[in-house]
């Protein structure tokens, strides 16, 4: 049997919307979140918030093209189970010490993943589905300390 993943971190938590800049406001006036540098999605609207003390807050555009359920308990029929859709997705995101162990385990378990990078290759990203349908990343940022 694999050893699960070593070193693991919560990093960020990513939230999808009909309205990012209404949802943005809230988290900022209520909560006190500040916006951070995001990186450029093309025209997907994206915003990442502070999420003291070293996390984020991603507030996501909704896509209706990737019919990605809003939980596993309200999954439409039309939903699916794409890990290619998960960026832009509900998922949890992860630090790894050792991102290619990482994805060693996950091929050694047949788990079906996504993987993508940001800022010129320098992050390395996969994402997947835990067995109840919740969306999940992993990625080599460094770790908090």
């Amino acid at each position: 049997m694999a050893k699960p993943f070593a070193g693991v971190h919560l990093h960020h938590i990513a939230r999808e919307t009909e309205d990012v800049q209404s949802l943005v406001r809230f988290y900022e006036e209520v909560l006190g979140f500040n916006r951070i540098e995001t990186p450029s999605f093309g025209a997907m609207e994206v915003v990442w918030l502070s999420l003291p003390p070293s996390f984020s807050l991603h507030i996501i555009q909704r896509s209706g093209e990737a019919h990605l359920p809003e939980s596993p308990w309200n999954a439409a029929p039309n939903s699916r189970k794409d890990p290619s859709k998960l960026p832009a997705g509900h998922h949890l995101s992860f630090c790894v010490a050792d991102y290619d162990a990482c994805i060693s385990i996950l091929r050694e378990r047949q788990i079906p993943f996504f993987e993508k990078t940001q800022q010129n290759g320098k992050i390395r990203q996969a994402f997947f589905f835990d067995p109840d349908g919740n969306g999940l990343e992993i990625g080599n940022w460094p770790i908090p300390s």
